[in-house]
């Protein structure tokens, strides 16, 4: 049984389907600009943080179902395609910044399992080509089309890879517009070989294998490119669990492609708890990020979340992949940082709440934690509404920013205001869209304050609120 079919079983509790593969990867976008159904912000240079170990969810506070998919940019906007009811519903959101996302509904229905889907604009056609892994886990290469991003995609094909049915796959756009089918060959048996396929100028059928590997019992492949050079990788087939990344290189698709090397992930030995699923190049005027993208489908008392994103770090083209619960990357140059702790205004200082609940006292919000320990750490009220916690900056400080990481136990309403005698307060953020296990990271109108504290009017359980850190920024 495939690690693909027992996440299906395990993300949707359905009676366990024919197989179900991950997320295909995320290349540079083709040289044409590609048209949008929504207009794009402008793109401005400010920095937005990654928040790791958390559930990622859209406008109304609802998780994401964006598992065994792809992101791609087009144009100034990033869309994020799924699925969900048993791989039958293909979903997209759509965002600015890659952090607050829209939802835009389902653009297909399959009548049975297709997964792994990967999107790609042909400038030549001017149409969006959205490539499946169309029912089962030896299946079929699907095809469907639309002349939008995010509007109703129309199947049009499934077909063999030369005759046999394939596993795991992706597609990758290279910087001349040509189109690749990378995936797991089934014709020597079950996850034996790996190949790599030139499509059509059209993108909607096949061309001609350009390469074939002998890979046993790995699956997951995906492709990036890196100043001239083709990175493949490969997770091992383990069913759901999660396992290192291997990754070969090369200067032609064609090969020659080096022997494997392992991933180096400095503290771990499988990727971090996840399944490599794309690589998402975040390109700026002052280079390039290349940001892992994994799926976790086993999850820790430390990490939790569905999806894990971090940026590479290379040692010449040798990739490293550090962990980081928090880090900051910026859309406008293409760079990322570290997210420096220095700049919480309220780190160590002193904070009260309405109430507490045992030794999940006020103060563990503003102490230093890493993501090693910061479960042993948080604020939980008492179970009635409402409830609120406040930390006392010390001082007026000039802040535009306020990150709160929620436990299981969340506010659904609540508000973040700001005071500088802790008596006349003003608003500064509101909802009613509050999420279990998900972070709360709002910019504001630069104000000066010395007191900031979340005003909670309606909890989301039956337990009291309970927030493991609140941050306050000036950025």
């Amino acid at each position: 049984m495939s690690r693909r079919a027992i996440a299906v079983l395990v993300l949707f509790g359905i009676t366990l389907l024919a197989g179900i593969g991950l997320n295909g990867p995320l290349t540079p976008v083709s040289l044409a600009a590609s048209p949008t159904t929504t207009t794009a912000p402008a793109t401005q240079s400010v920095w937005r943080t990654i928040h790791n170990d958390f559930f990622r969810v859209d406008e109304d506070g609802n998780r994401l179902n964006v598992s065994c998919g792809c992101v791609r940019k087009f144009n100034d906007l990033y869309y994020w395609y799924g699925m969900s009811n048993r791989a039958y519903d293909h979903t997209c959101y759509v965002s600015s910044d890659l952090v607050h996302w829209t939802n835009k509904g389902i653009v297909l229905h399959t009548d049975i399992d297709a997964n792994r889907k990967d999107v790609l604009y042909n400038a030549s056609t001017k149409q969006y080509v959205m490539f499946l892994k169309y029912n089962g886990n030896a299946a079929y290469l699907g095809i469907a089309t639309s002349s939008t991003p995010d509007g109703k995609f129309t199947f049009k094909s499934q077909t063999l890879i030369d005759g046999s049915k394939m596993g795991d796959m992706s597609v990758f756009q290279d910087t001349d517009g040509k189109a690749y089918l990378c995936y797991v060959w089934d014709q020597a048996g079950p996850n034996r070989q790996h190949g790599i396929y030139l499509m059509s100028a059209d993108y909607l059928t096949l061309d001609k294998r350009v390469y074939l590997f002998n890979i046993p019992s790995r699956e997951a492949p995906h492709i990036f490119k890196r100043n001239g050079i083709y990175y493949y990788g490969t997770s091992r087939t383990a069913m759901i669990t999660s396992t290192a990344t291997n990754y070969y290189t090369a200067t032609d698709l064609a090969g020659p492609w080096s022997p494997p090397k392992v991933l180096s992930t400095p503290g771990s030995n499988n990727s971090w708890d996840t399944q490599c699923n794309f690589i998402v190049p975040i390109q700026g005027t002052e280079g390039t990020t290349y940001m892992y993208d994994g799926d976790r489908f086993i999850k820790t008392a430390l990490r939790q979340g569905d999806i894990l994103w971090l940026p590479f770090e290379f040692d010449g083209d040798t990739p490293i992949m550090n962990y980081y619960q928090d880090w900051d990357f910026n859309l406008a140059t293409g760079q990322w940082r570290k997210f420096d702790t220095s700049r919480d205004l309220a780190l160590s200082k002193t904070a009260t709440a309405s109430s507490v609940n045992g030794t999940n006292v006020a103060s563990n919000v503003t102490t230093p934690t890493t993501y090693l320990n910061y479960i042993n750490y948080r604020w939980e009220s008492a179970a009635s509404d409402p409830q609120w916690i406040m930390v006392d900056l010390g001082g007026p400080k000039d802040i535009n920013r306020v990150i709160l990481k929620w436990h299981t136990n969340f506010a659904k309403a609540f508000k973040i205001q700001v005071s500088t005698d802790a008596a006349a307060w003003t608003d500064v953020f509101s909802t009613t869209h509050g999420s279990a296990y998900t972070v709360t990271d709002e910019t504001f109108k630069t104000t000066t304050a010395r007191y900031v504290r979340m005003y909670a009017t309606q909890r989301g359980t039956q337990a009291g609120c309970s927030l493991f850190s609140f941050m306050v920024l000036r950025d």
